[in-house]
């Protein structure tokens, strides 16, 4: 938030920081569909227009199809290395779960130089701090209240355990991949192949993963579900 000097405009409810001009906002950079066009369907890759040159993760959301079934989110990942973010790869978790569709967006702490009327920042080191061209991207809530419900092993003989929670997605709210990409940890060594997998059962309102590891089973997680929009 500006201090002494610049310009800062707040939002009248809840007075919250709409645009500052010395510090980055969470900006839309890409946004568009994503549809299985992988592997039989069972796959979705999706390329940025441009690769993002940031050093750190881009933030990924997707808001896949609504649906009568469980919708596989599985085997996130976001493509890429620190300076050149090229895409992202969801895919369903087996045959049962539906194939990945839906919408997505891409937002972190910059902004790019869109507007040709309207209004710019820059910092003080010259780089594009707010853009009126470039949709904002906030959160609007979290979770890690998870339930355990049971464990087993997949076709591939790992350990597999399973945890749901309530969940619900508005038209207009985004699912955060991000967090689905990084390791669990497997069982008190914190070694060994360790992947999540992660089911929409639409139906049930109910966000559901399982820790797969191949050094015994996870009791607990506290892997935080990140919802967001972009503010058109």
């Amino acid at each position: 938030m500006a201090d002494s000097y610049g310009f800062l405009f707040t939002a009248g409810d809840d007075n919250r920081t709409v645009v500052d001009s010395e510090f980055t906002r969470m900006s839309t950079l890409y946004k568009g569909a994503y549809v299985a066009n992988e592997s039989s369907g069972a796959s979705s890759l999706t390329l940025f227009p441009a690769a993002i040159t940031t050093q750190e993760q881009p933030l990924v959301f997707i808001r896949p199809n609504s649906a009568s079934g469980i919708i596989g989110m599985s085997n996130l990942e976001i493509l890429g290395a620190p300076g050149g973010w090229t895409g992202f790869r969801v895919r369903r978790f087996n045959d049962y779960t539906i194939q990945p569709a839906g919408r997505w967006f891409v937002a972190n702490f910059v902004t790019q130089p869109l507007a040709t009327y309207g209004a710019r920042f820059w910092s003080a080191a010259a780089s594009p701090i707010f853009d009126s061209a470039s949709p904002p991207a906030i959160f609007v809530r979290s979770s890690n209240t998870w339930t355990y419900t049971g464990s087993g092993q997949t076709g591939q003989g790992l350990s597999i355990t399973y945890f749901s929670a309530p969940f619900n997605l508005e038209e207009d709210e985004y699912f955060m991949i991000n967090n689905f990409v990084m390791s669990a940890i497997a069982g008190t060594s914190g070694v060994g192949t360790r992947e999540i997998a992660a089911m929409w059962d639409y139906p049930a309102r109910l966000l559901k993963i399982g820790l797969i590891t191949n050094s015994g089973n996870t009791v607990a997680t506290g892997l935080t579900v990140m919802v967001g929009k972009t503010i058109q």
